[in-house]
C-alpha cells in the first residue's frame, strides 16, 4: 500500500505542476491519522514516505517531541514524533506508522521526517474548499493551520508546514 501511495503522490505532483501552467489551481494534499484525527499537508513539500525503521538514534538533550534522527540515503534527518507535537497518547507500534520526509524550503540541506500513525491518501483539491480552521483550543503545540477541508465526511486539518518547522526550530 504504500508503495502505490508514493506512486499516487509522486504521478499527483507531476500532475499538479501541470495543471498549475494552465492556471487550474488545483492543491495536492497527503493526509494522515494521528489517533481518530485526520491531518494533511502539502504534498508537492513530500519527498519520501518511508516505513518506520527498526531503531530510531535518540539524540540527547533535545525536545520531548524530537524522536531522534534517521539516516535516509546517506543524509542525517531529524524524525519528530507528531502524537507527542500534537499532546495525543501514543499506542502500539505497527507496520501502518510511517515517517513522511519534508523540505519545506525545498532547499536540499533543509529536511526533516514526522511519525505518524498511518497516511491515508493523496487528496486534490481546490482553494475554495481550504476554509478556515475553527478549533476550540490549539491541538498540543500545533496552534496554526492552512484550513479545513470537509472530505468524505471528515475534517481534515491542513497543516501549515512553515508554522510546524518554526515548533521544531525552538
Amino acid at each position: 500500500m504504500r508503495e502505490n501511495l508514493k506512486k499516487n503522490l509522486t504521478a499527483k505532483q507531476n500532475n499538479y505542476l501541470k495543471q498549475k501552467k494552465m492556471n487550474n489551481q488545483i492543491n495536492t494534499i497527503l493526509s494522515f491519522k494521528i489517533r481518530d484525527n485526520v491531518f494533511a499537508l502539502d504534498a508537492l513539500q513530500v519527498i519520501h514516505i518511508l516505513e518506520v525503521p527498526d531503531e530510531i538514534t535518540h539524540v540527547p538533550n533535545t525536545q520531548n517531541f524530537m524522536t531522534g534522527v534517521i539516516n535516509h540515503q546517506g543524509n542525517i534527518i531529524p524524525v519528530v514524533d507528531m502524537r507527542v507535537l500534537m499532546e495525543e497518547e501514543i499506542g502500539e507500534k505497527s507496520k501502518e506508522n510511517s515517517i513522511i520526509i519534508i523540505n519545506p524550503t525545498h532547499a536540499n540541506d533543509i529536511k526533516f521526517g514526522i511519525y505518524v500513525d498511518m497516511i491515508s491518501e493523496v487528496i486534490e483539491i481546490k482553494p475554495e474548499e481550504l476554509k478556515e480552521t475553527v478549533m476550540d483550543s490549539k491541538k498540543g503545540m500545533i496552534d496554526s493551520y492552512e484550513g479545513t477541508i470537509l472530505y468524505k465526511g471528515t475534517f481534515i486539518h491542513v497543516i501549515d508546514i512553515k508554522h510546524l518547522s518554526e515548533i521544531i526550530d525552538k
